[in-house]
């Protein structure tokens, strides 16, 4: 274990019992409970026969954690090649070590340029290397001709032009940012404040500065400053059709974390829209469905610090594709992407997401079979489950198990302390007008149909309306057909 052998360092660490420490500790990962896992145990297995002292232990105790904290720090420091680099140019330079310097800046240029990934890290390292070159050159370098001072400058003007560059990406994505988590609670004076910060820096302007007096390729930032001129302006569907375009065109020249972003956002802009209700230009579903496919297609969910594929984003895809009714690319999604999360989830939420699939093309048997595969206590869409077992048991005429369930369900709703009150009596209603249909089902005289569709079509906090809906007419048509 590599921390051990850091402890084990006498130029990191010299204190003997923190390796004690450290042993002991070792011994209860990575639960650290146990019926001996005391801070008089681990004080005696450090310390022998001395009495236990609460104040030394919690000193050793403090002092251990920060020896994690620095091994943490230095781990993260040697991840990160290009501002480990960076930072062995600041000491070099301190030291006026200028040669090396110099010999490092060329090779961290170097691995900069192999990343091929035009960033807003990108930016702020070039700025820091044109900078440190600059002042090192000015400090060492006699001015002998006016050429020599033209080309220093031009140094000095690129290392302005990162600084720009960094800024303008930084801002705008930020900004993007405030503008829709502002938009999220109805936070006017945000919106304002973004409004003001795009008067205040004419960022057209800045961007043809950067063209002007650089050979800086900069979509990227055109990219950002066409997102924020999207979401500021919403209702024009011409300037999320040009965002969307530029952000295509120039993907393959994007980071990571960028191309995770920028894309995600494109697929905020649809779903914002339809939540809203506002009227569009385009089919905000159909959208969705493509833009979602580009996105697991080339992996876009991808970060830097995460490679599996998201809960949210996974449950997303599988409801969109119920809703535009591509259950033939549903069921190819699920068999291939379901391997694509977290591993302590698949097993469950493939289990889940056939039966969703199976409910969809009216093959209730199995998805009963597969629903019922679902651990509860270590599923993660709880409530969706509960729906989706609801439903199958109802289409199957399995009434009592449905009571049943709508039994659990309620008990959960009423016991769960992560769901607002909001989502509490959506789900509360489904379960009262499903139960309603299913005392209508078993001979009840009290259900009046028409008097129950009224209710769901007024009702404005109720989930699944549409499937509540689609059983009544059903009935009304059977009803209908035997009376006559």
């Amino acid at each position: 274990m590599w921390f051990g052998k850091f402890l084990n360092s006498p130029y990191f660490n010299n204190r003997k019992m923190l390796i004690k420490l450290f042993v002991v500790l070792k011994r209860y990962y990575p639960e650290f409970e146990g019926r001996k896992f005391t801070k008089e145990n681990i004080y005696a297995s450090v310390y022998g026969k001395i009495n236990y002292n609460d104040s030394t232990f919690r000193n050793l105790m403090s002092d251990l954690l920060q020896l994690t904290l620095q091994f943490v720090k230095l781990e993260g420091i040697e991840k990160n090649v290009i501002e480990s680099d960076l930072f062995l140019s600041d000491e070099l330079f301190e030291r006026g070590n200028v040669n090396l310097l110099m010999s490092k800046i060329v090779q961290t240029e170097r691995s900069l340029e192999k990343r091929n990934v035009i960033d807003s890290e990108y930016f702020m390292s070039k700025f820091k290397l044109n900078a440190t070159k600059f002042f090192t050159n000015m400090i060492t370098q006699k001015t002998t001709k006016k050429s020599y001072v033209t080309g220093e400058s031009e140094i000095l003007i690129e290392s302005i032009v990162f600084m720009l560059c960094y800024f303008v990406m930084e801002s705008l994505k930020h900004n993007e940012i405030l503008l829709n988590y502002s938009r999220s609670y109805n936070i006017k004076k945000n919106i304002d404040t973004v409004s003001d910060f795009l008067d205040i820096f004419k960022f057209d302007k800045i961007i043809k500065y950067i063209r002007e007096n650089s050979n800086i390729n900069i979509p990227v930032i055109e990219i950002y400053f066409k997102l924020l001129e999207t979401f500021l302006d919403m209702d024009n569907s011409g300037k999320y059709f040009d965002f969307k375009k530029t952000l295509l065109h120039h993907s393959k020249n994007l980071g990571t974390n960028e191309n995770n972003f920028l894309h995600s956002r494109l697929i905020d802009y649809c779903i914002t829209k339809k939540n809203k209700g506002a009227s569009s230009s385009f089919d905000l579903d159909r959208e969705i469905f493509e833009l979602q496919k580009i996105f697991i297609k080339n992996e876009f969910y991808k970060t830097d610090s995460n490679s599996y594929l998201t809960l949210d984003l996974y449950r997303n895809v599988l409801l969109n594709c119920i809703v535009v009714r591509e259950l033939h690319y549903m069921e190819e999604f699920i068999s291939k992407y379901s391997k694509k999360l977290i591993p302590m989830h698949i097993t469950n939420v493939e289990n889940y997401s056939y039966a969703l699939l199976y409910f969809e093309k009216e093959s209730y048997s199995k998805a009963l079979n597969c629903i019922n595969k679902v651990t509860f206590d270590q599923f993660v869409f709880k409530v969706d489950m509960k729906n989706l077992q609801l439903k199958i048991n109802y289409e199957l005429e399995y009434f009592e198990s449905a009571i049943s369930v709508i039994d659990s369900y309620k008990h959960f709703l009423k016991n769960n302390q992560l769901l607002s009150e909001n989502r509490k009596i959506l789900h509360n209603n489904f379960v009262a007008y499903t139960l309603k249909l299913i005392h209508y089902r078993t001979g009840s005289k009290k259900v009046s149909l028409s008097f129950l569709s009224d209710r769901i079509k007024k009702s404005k906090n109720t989930f699944d309306k549409g499937w509540l809906l689609e059983k009544i007419k059903q009935l009304s048509a059977f009803e209908k057909k035997h009376k006559s």
